[in-house]
Formats: C-alpha cells, sequence, structure tokens
C-alpha cells in the first residue's frame, strides 16, 4: 500500500501558447503583402507534459511538444519556428522539445529532442526577444534550437553553478551519392545524421544568469537541392564527411531591479571548409568564420506595459565565404524593438520591430526569404502587431 501510495503521486499537464497577428515584412527592396501570420513575438506551442514521483528522491517525466502554424493549416506538412522555418521532422505533430527523462540527486537525464544549451543563451542575450521578430535569429546567430535522437544531462545545482551535456550520434549509414535531392528525415536516414555534441556551463543566482555553451557539429547528411543552406547548422559535405562546425555562445543577464533586465550576447562560429548548396540545386564552398556582438533590455513602464530594444552586430572574420559572396571583414547590424500591453494574466497585446542592415551580403539569403534583393538594397525590415495567449 505504501509502494501504490508513492507511485499514485503522479501529474499530467496541458499547456501552450498562440501567438498570431499581421506581419508587414521589406526584403531588401520588395514589399510584402501585409499578412496575417503566426509567431510575431513567441512561438506557438501545445505541450503534453507530466511528471511521477518514484519514490527515494527520483523522478520520472515527459514532454511533447506541438509548434504549428494557427495562421495557416492549409496543407500545412512541417511545423513553424517564429522565424517562418519548417522543423525538421516530417509533420507538425511532435516537431518541438520532446522528450523522456528521469532526474534525482544525480541531476536529470533526457532522450528524445530536447532544446540545446545554446537556445537558452540566445534567450538571455535578446532579453525576451526569443526567436520572433526583433530577436534578428538566424541572422545573428545560428539555428542550433534541438537536435534529433540527442541526449541530454544536466548536472544538480551547486550553489548557483550547473553544467549540460548533450549529444547526437551521427547515422553511421554510408552516404548514398544517388539520394542527391532527398531531404530532412529521409535524406538523413539515407546520407547519414551529422554528429552533435555540446557542453553547457551555467551560473543562476539571484539577479544574475551566466550561460557558456561549447557545441561542435561533425557533418555527414547530405543536403544538396535544399533551399536552406545558410543556417549553419544544416550545411552538407559530401567531399568530406566529418568537417567540423564550431560555436562558441555566451550570455549574461542581470535584473537591476524589478523592471529593468539588461542582457549580452556573444557568439563566434567557425568551420572547416564546407560544402553548400544553392538555391539552384548546385555545390560552393562555404567557410563560416563570425563574430556577434550584443546588448538588450527589457523595462517595465507600468505593471502592464513592457518595452523591449536589442542591438546586435555580426562581423564576418577575412576566411568567411560563401555561396553567396559574403563579404570578409564586413558586418551586419539588428535593431530590435518590441512593445507588450498585457489585458490580463493570460493575454497580451503586442508590437515589435525589426531592422538588419546587411553591408555583408550574407544574411537573409534568396534562399530563405523566396525573393532576390533589389539592386543595392541591403536592408531587411519587419513589423508585427498581433495577440498572445497563454493556457
Amino acid at each position: 500500500m505504501a509502494a501504490t501510495a508513492s507511485f499514485a503521486q503522479s501529474s499530467v499537464s496541458i499547456s501552450g501558447l498562440v501567438d498570431v497577428g499581421v506581419n508587414v515584412i521589406d526584403f531588401k527592396g520588395n514589399k510584402v503583402t501585409t499578412t496575417g501570420a503566426s509567431n510575431g513575438s513567441a512561438t506557438t506551442a501545445f505541450v503534453f507534459a507530466g511528471t511521477e514521483d518514484l519514490g527515494g528522491g527520483l523522478k520520472a517525466e515527459f514532454r511533447w511538444e506541438m509548434d504549428p502554424s494557427t495562421a495557416d493549416t492549409s496543407s500545412r506538412t512541417g511545423g513553424t519556428s517564429a522565424t517562418g522555418t519548417t522543423s525538421n521532422v516530417t509533420s507538425s505533430i511532435g516537431n518541438g522539445a520532446s522528450f523522456v527523462g528521469a532526474s534525482g540527486a544525480f541531476g536529470a537525464i533526457k532522450l528524445g529532442t530536447p532544446n540545446s544549451a545554446t537556445l537558452s543563451i540566445n534567450g538571455d542575450g535578446n532579453s525576451g526577444f526569443g526567436t520572433a521578430v526583433g530577436s534578428g535569429y538566424r541572422v545573428t546567430s545560428f539555428d542550433a534550437v534541438r537536435f534529433q535522437n540527442s541526449t541530454r544531462y544536466d548536472t544538480p545545482d551547486f550553489n548557483g553553478f550547473s553544467a549540460s551535456y548533450l549529444v547526437s550520434a551521427k547515422n553511421d549509414l554510408q552516404r548514398n551519392s544517388g539520394s542527391v535531392g532527398l531531404t530532412g528525415n529521409l535524406q538523413n536516414q539515407t546520407s547519414g545524421r551529422d554528429g552533435v555534441t555540446e557542453l553547457g556551463l551555467a551560473y543562476l543566482d539571484g539577479p544574475l544568469a551566466v550561460r557558456f555553451a561549447n557545441l561542435n557539429v561533425k557533418q555527414y547528411a547530405s543536403l544538396l537541392g535544399t533551399t536552406d543552406p545558410y543556417n549553419g547548422i544544416t550545411l552538407l559535405t559530401p567531399a568530406n564527411p566529418g568537417a567540423q562546425f564550431k560555436v562558441n555562445s555566451l550570455s549574461a543577464k542581470y535584473a537591476v531591479n524589478q523592471a529593468l533586465n539588461l542582457s549580452y550576447f556573444f557568439q563566434s562560429a567557425k568551420s572547416d571548409a564546407l560544402s553548400a548548396a544553392t538555391s539552384t540545386g548546385t555545390l560552393g564552398t562555404q567557410t563560416f568564420d563570425r563574430k556577434t556582438n550584443g546588448v538588450a533590455a527589457s523595462y517595465a513602464v507600468t505593471s502592464a506595459v513592457t518595452a523591449m530594444v536589442n542591438y546586435q552586430q555580426v562581423k564576418n572574420g577575412d576566411a568567411a565565404v560563401s555561396t553567396t559572396g559574403s563579404k570578409a571583414g564586413l558586418s551586419a547590424k539588428v535593431l530590435g524593438l518590441g512593445l507588450d500591453y498585457a489585458l490580463s494574466k493570460r493575454t497580451t497585446a503586442y508590437a515589435r520591430y525589426e531592422r538588419d542592415s546587411d553591408s555583408a551580403a550574407s544574411f537573409r539569403s534568396l534562399a530563405n526569404s523566396g525573393y532576390t534583393a533589389a539592386t543595392g538594397n541591403t536592408t531587411y525590415t519587419a513589423t508585427a502587431v498581433g495577440l498572445r495567449h497563454t493556457f
């Protein structure tokens, strides 16, 4: 009976967030018609989660997350993130952070697709913009949200200090040169999957949060024929399997008082010489060598109104080259502005603005946007207004 009582201490919850609004985009001289869109301020998500007390300080848990677009549900085969990129799973069912795990005095272990430590650094570093409009995400930082078939271990907290280690083993199948044109899971299963390791360190104590992550991706999968060659994590290396892509990220967030939060973000990304698929399906050489520095702040003007600002600069190193002619030594700048008005504890009206000045000619590429830049125009802008409801 005692064992039964212990195992009875379990719970299952349903929670989430829905974000829909109106976006206006100007892609380097191409004004896009005003459209309804999801995720102007945060990623729409539906989360099923559960925990069970196993006794002796041991706990089991699971999480299953869907990140659908609620603004457009017609013929959608992939989930949509806050930046409009499709998920690497073939359905919008379960394409978010999902795992089963256990925790206790030893720490916590998660099996599945848990979020990376690099993603947490990105969120802390831009003071609440996350991966939505105003963050500059995928312009100033790389798309290292989570990895398929991964395992993450987190240590216990030691006076504010903790560490994490994430690994996603490569797929040992031999690369099949006849599989050109396949994408997503089918491509990875046929041609081999990237091998990933990530070490995360954190100090979280009182008003101060400092995070660091070292991410190392060894490229194995061939993604020739895809239209997303510049997110930094899914480049292909058919000529040199195992070529490395290394990212070091650092964030520091400080709560000055109950109203004001200040943040700093740094990221350094370097790679071996990689082969990259262009939007036309041909091969070119890609070498990443770039650094990002950014500062951000959020301020609670009143109990209902919060203002945010985010400024980041990316500078290409001398070794940086790309299939679209990114210019070594030049920089791109991102300015993000945000305003939230809390209508209730669960519903918020928001406004977001982002301006990317791309003098380095390497971000918001044709492949990512679907638009060719107007002659001489290097500026991308996005404005979003909408409602965000949590439950």
